[in-house]
């Protein structure tokens, strides 16, 4: 595909490609040659790859599946993106260049997966509020240099969103109290549905049948999930306890986060790193805070049950940065398991990991990164097992399996779901009608497919005139 310049603007060629396009966008434009069917993309970026609340720059050598791209009103505001399906020579499947972004991504999603039980050992042995600041001051230290390449009108946005991902990470540790580490990952999943309420309310996207049927078979397979997790027991309504809401807290900070990170990543994919900071930053704010407070006994047992642990030169001396890491160089063999944890979540899977998700994340389609990246939860059951001896009856296997499910649809273009149930509009020549819908992050996406007709036989946009439909 031959990128070619026309005033300043990007144009890329998708030969024989079909295409219907909304008269509200400025910014995504489309040239028909009308003897060669050849589709020309006017585009003003390049094209982005966004999964779970991160946007990178897409390698359009080897993302070549589909190539999304930014779209804009007239007055240069993101209502979107348009995700064109091109037609490409197909990679050898074997070939390290095709294997090693999709390694690097299941990988991170791997070591997503160890947070948990790693968090469940952490909170054990020390205060819930001491394990996640110092993991989190450790991480933002190694993130921090990347905060100077911030744009600063990115800031306001930046800190909001990163203050509603402290408040997911904060719950995941409150969470991991009391509840199993697997249950406390698959409940964390439903931020597959959290997001598309988001934007809902925020950007008052469409999210009926006919715009989102991902969305809707996501929600009743959720839903269906956590009714066999949480009821799925001889107790009932009665097994559900304070850290069942937690962890369905941090869906809501995780959702919320993702849904303001993901519009600026989007915009501004060079600052997935930067942004990444800021939200670390936040987080190890807040719960410096929330340490201070459980540290001098105002919280009383909220968190656990060590309250007050700053006002005793012991548990300060071990609990506080930087005796929590420096306790793994004594011989106590607990405190150095909590060490060691807490430099393992702090620095590989909170700093790399996002590191590697963002170098593996721009050469594969969107699609198939949150495909691989869903898989987090059963690592973390997986982890669970082995390093809690966590056991998952059959209950638990089925909502977790249904909530896997879930993450799994909201990768299903809409299309292809009107296709099997119904419910996709036809256009005047008989075309299926594109509809735009919502990712799993709550960003408005309209896909674009080899199998959609052209709507005229001349459909042509220059300058800033918007092809008719």
């Amino acid at each position: 595909m031959a990128i070619q310049n026309n005033n300043a603007r990007e144009m890329r060629s998708f030969s024989r490609l079909a295409v219907a396009t909304e008269t509200t966008s400025a910014a995504t434009k489309l040239e028909i040659d009308d003897e060669t069917e050849e589709i020309t993309y006017l585009g003003n970026g390049q094209a982005v790859v966004c999964a779970r609340g991160v946007c990178v720059l897409a390698d359009e050598e080897l993302a070549t599946e589909e190539l999304c791209y930014l779209d804009e009103d007239d007055e240069g505001n993101l209502v979107g993106m348009k995700c064109v399906e091109a037609e490409a020579e197909e990679m050898n499947k074997l070939s390290f260049e095709y294997l090693w972004p999709r390694g690097l991504l299941l990988g991170c999603s791997l070591l997503y997966g160890t947070n948990f039980p790693l968090g469940r050992i952490m909170n054990d042995a020390l205060p819930a509020s001491a394990t996640t600041s110092g993991r989190m001051l450790l991480a933002f230290a190694v993130l921090s240099p990347f905060l100077f390449k911030l744009k600063p009108h990115l800031g306001k946005t930046a800190v909001v969103g990163g203050s509603f991902c402290a408040l997911g990470y904060l719950s995941q540790s409150i969470a991991l109290v009391d509840a199993p580490a697997a249950t406390v990952a698959f409940l964390g999943a439903l931020v597959v549905i959290i997001t598309p309420l988001v934007s809902l309310v925020v950007d008052k996207a469409k999210l009926g049948w006919k715009d989102a049927p991902q969305t809707w078979i996501a929600a009743v397979l959720c839903l269906m999930g956590v009714a066999a997790l949480e009821l799925g027991g001889d107790g009932g309504l009665g097994d559900v306890g304070k850290g069942d809401f937690w962890a369905a807290m941090q869906a809501v900070g995780f959702g919320v986060g993702f849904f303001f990170t993901e519009k600026l990543m989007a915009k501004e994919p060079d600052q997935a790193l930067p942004l990444t900071a800021v939200q670390v930053g936040m987080t190890a704010f807040w719960g410096s805070i929330w340490a201070a407070l459980d540290g001098i006994g105002v919280l009383g047992d909220f968190g656990g049950n060590q309250g007050a642990w700053l006002l005793d030169e012991t548990t300060r001396s071990q609990y506080a940065i930087p005796g929590v890491f420096l306790a793994g160089l004594g011989e106590d063999e607990v405190l150095r398991t909590v060490a060691l944890a807490a430099i393992w979540t702090g620095i590989v899977t909170t700093s790399f990991n996002r590191v590697g998700e963002t170098t593996g994340l721009g050469k594969v389609s969107s699609s198939e990164a949150s495909v691989l990246l869903a898989t987090e939860p059963l690592w973390a059951a997986v982890f669970a097992g082995l390093f809690l001896g966590e056991e998952m009856g059959p209950q638990a296997v089925l909502g977790g399996a249904l909530i896997i499910t879930a993450c799994l649809t909201t990768t299903v273009k809409p299309q292809t779901l009107q296709n099997l149930f119904g419910g996709a509009s036809q256009v005047e020549d008989g075309s299926t009608e594109l509809v735009r819908s919502v990712n799993s992050a709550g960003l408005s996406v309209q896909y674009v497919s080899n199998s959609q007709g052209r709507t005229t036989n001349s459909s042509t946009a220059r300058g800033n005139e918007t092809p008719p439909l």
